[in-house]
């Protein structure tokens, strides 16, 4: 507000022109003023954050990444206003190591879950001390909710979502318990919540997820929607809109299972926006390994039709790259610019992203680096990954291992069957498709990635690591 002395002042003088310009400048500057304290006000409010993740989803199963005939228009669209991702990876090759790897931030070499359970909760369930990032984020003041399949600790245990920041949680608290699409019961927070016979829990997840965005939301929030398509058994309510298609039932089940997710994904969308979040919302999307392809549910006879895990060699319980290279979208109007990174990065890049976006300091103990530089394209400061490390033990009575190493710099990537196994050296930069073995000429890599694959790995007498590959016919081999 202007001083009355002031005009008063400038009266007493009769300088009209001087007056006019004075009183121009001061309300420009009084405008600026009051712009800028809105700014800092939006930078100040913490952003509201979705995590959408996808089980058992290939790196080629969208539009947004090559898919041709599985419909994700509103995946698409996401991909297409966001940023997109094309060298992303998930933190391990099937979903107990992924899920951990991305709530803790530590890849599986230094992780307290290493593989999938095999129905032994001890093997699944985070301990008191495995640190995860919703934990932190409600120090900041965030209201932290799960939706869908958990599978880091059953009802009871230590590694219970309401043990490990959530305040809210409706799903599955086991991996063996979400291979049912219509239990008769699931998880709602400490009880029960009982399903009328026929109900399909991922319609469930979808409406809960649309109640709690359509409820007022008082502080910042962060919603973990892990959806448990298209993992099988594929037996979805309907097959549209693919029913005149001239494939086989299961294909036309696994599309619809997709499509449907998708479908849903549309309505949460437009329910963030009616309720006037979207601008203070970042909605991530992704999947927690690669399609179940060649040992997997999918069949030989048209997952061709799909081409499910893009160009990449293997899938889900594989450490090529089919197994683990997955979709990953970034999506928030306004501050995120649509643009595709390749840039490779991975699970545990989560933890500290979603930590920096909250105001909150990195934790120590991490092997992750925030995106957060080459989500707001200040890519000049964003220092990369040096090397990424996987594994997959294999729960049967074959039992052995894999193991895989990426330096990241030269694209040479290490894959060994068995700690004690010669090691298989590709150049993913030139080959993606990892079918081009390296035999000669690379010694020193070798060794440099073999070195690395011997000291990556925290000992674990639940996951001990084998010397030995698997000894049934490996159906990832015969390319060499």
């Amino acid at each position: 507000m202007l001083h009355k002395n002031f005009i008063g002042y400038m009266n007493k003088f009769d300088l009209p022109i001087f007056k006019l310009i004075t009183l121009l400048f001061i309300v420009m500057y009084l405008n600026a003023c009051k712009d800028t304290s809105k700014a800092n006000k939006l930078e100040e409010k913490k952003p509201n954050i979705i995590f959408i993740m996808a089980d058992d989803l290939g790196y080629g199963e969208l539009g947004a990444y090559g898919q041709k005939v599985i419909q994700t228009p509103n995946i698409d669209q996401l991909a297409k206003e966001g940023k997109k991702f094309t060298n992303f990876y998930a933190g391990g090759p099937v979903c107990g190591p992924s899920r951990a790897c991305l709530m803790t931030g530590l890849h599986q070499g230094n992780g307290f879950i290493k593989g999938n359970p095999g129905g032994k909760p001890e093997k699944e369930t985070l301990r008191p001390q495995d640190l995860t990032f919703p934990e932190e984020l409600k120090k900041a003041g965030y209201y932290n909710a799960c939706i869908g399949k958990w599978g880091l600790g059953p009802k009871g245990s230590t590694g219970y979502p309401l043990e490990k920041g959530f305040d809210y949680f409706v799903g599955y608290d086991t991996h063996i318990a979400a291979h049912n699409y219509y239990p008769k019961k699931i998880c709602k927070n400490n009880e029960w919540m009982a399903l009328e016979e026929g109900t399909y829990s991922h319609t469930v997840f979808t409406n809960e997820a649309l109640d709690f965005l359509n409820k007022k939301q008082e502080s910042p929030f962060f919603l973990y929607l892990a959806y448990t398509i298209p993992h099988s058994p594929h037996n979805p309510p309907s097959m549209v809109p693919y029913e005149q298609m001239d494939w086989p039932d299961k294909a036309k089940k696994y599309a619809a299972m997709i499509t449907l997710m998708d479908t849903d994904i549309g309505l949460i969308m437009s329910a963030l926006k009616k309720q006037g979040l979207d601008k203070n919302t970042l909605v991530i999307f992704t999947s927690d390994n690669g399609a179940d392809v060649q040992v997997g549910k999918i069949s030989e006879e048209w997952h061709h039709l799909f081409n499910n895990n893009g160009r990449y060699r293997g899938g889900k319980r594989s450490v090529y790259d089919g197994g683990i290279h997955v979709p990953f979208i970034a999506w928030w109007p306004e501050r995120i610019k649509p643009d595709t990174i390749d840039e490779v990065l991975a699970f545990q890049n989560i933890m500290p992203t979603m930590m920096e976006l909250a105001g909150l300091e990195k934790p120590v103990k991490t092997d992750g680096i925030s995106i957060v530089p080459l989500l707001f394209d200040t890519k000049d400061t964003f220092v990369g990954h040096k090397m990424l490390y996987w594994e997959f033990i294999r729960q049967s009575k074959e039992g052995g291992a894999q193991q895989a190493a990426l330096d990241v710099k030269t694209g040479y990537k290490a894959v060994r069957f068995g700690s004690k196994s010669e090691i298989k050296l590709y150049n993913i930069l030139k080959d993606p498709e990892e079918v081009n073995r390296i035999y000669k000429g690379k010694e020193n890599e070798v060794l440099t990635l073999k070195n690395y694959l011997d000291i990556m790995r925290t000992e674990s007498s639940y996951w001990p690591m084998p010397d030995y590959g698997w000894s049934q016919h490996n159906p990832w081999e015969p390319l060499d």
